[in-house]
């Protein structure tokens, strides 16, 4: 192999190294983590949602005695 041509594949290599690093990282901020959309801890956000439905419903209770 050629010295050029061995300086090329390297070049090719080290930029393509770096655009797919760039890249993956430029991903991760574009798309949403999957990990705040499992519908396992659905339920807990609707329990939680409740409770500070019924917190807020007390307090209006004792604001209006």
């Amino acid at each position: 192999m050629r010295a050029v041509a061995r300086n090329r594949l390297m070049n090719n290599l080290y930029l393509t190294t770096f655009v797919l690093t760039f890249a993956s990282v430029a991903i991760g901020t574009v798309l949403p983590c999957p990990a705040h959309s499992v519908d396992s801890d659905t339920h807990l956000n609707e329990q939680k949602q409740q409770q500070l439905q019924q917190a807020k419903r007390e307090e209006d209770k004792e604001k209006q005695t």
